[in-house]
């Protein structure tokens, strides 16, 4: 079964978090952890991996914080994975410097893993991040309702 690792839940969590606020607003790595009870210095890297990979924009300073860089629509969750885990195969022997045990012989299952790898690819690059804002406000907590009343470019603490 494919499972999101926490390096992954963590970075969504924020990223929505983050997109619950006005394109215009920072929100600290200490806020964001606080808000949703992450651990701060698994997510400060999560944030600088998100940085480098062009997901956030990251200010520096006492009055810094992050931001996306793009609207959700244009972030996917293929985006996402990269910079947090760079390039990733849903087996070894898809991976670059992964050598397949049975290449010799013949493998019998590759053909099926190189058709699911790419079924799957195609599913994270189309998936975009708007697409987790298209849930039940009633999940939100208190605070994003706050946040969502504060920015009128947010309805329901989902970006439009």
């Amino acid at each position: 079964m494919f499972r999101f690792g926490k390096d992954m839940e963590y970075a969504l969590i924020a990223l929505v978090g983050m997109g619950r606020f006005s394109q215009e607003s920072l929100i600290s790595a200490r806020e964001l952890s606080d808000r949703y009870s992450l651990p701060y210095k698994l997510l400060a890297r999560i944030l600088q991996q998100l940085s480098s990979g062009g997901v956030v924009h990251a200010v520096m300073g006492p009055k810094g914080g992050y931001k996306l860089a793009r609207t959700p629509e244009e972030i996917s969750l293929g985006t996402v994975l990269r910079a947090v885990r760079g390039k990733e195969c849903i087996a070894d022997c898809l991976s670059e410097e992964g050598i397949c045990v049975r290449e010799e012989s013949g493998c019998i299952i590759k053909p099926a893993v190189r058709m699911f790898q790419a079924q799957w690819m195609c599913f994270v690059e189309k998936t975009t991040l708007d697409e987790f804002f298209r849930t039940d406000p009633e999940g939100m907590d208190e605070k994003d309702r706050r946040s969502s009343e504060l920015h009128p470019q947010v309805r329901g603490g989902m970006k439009r």
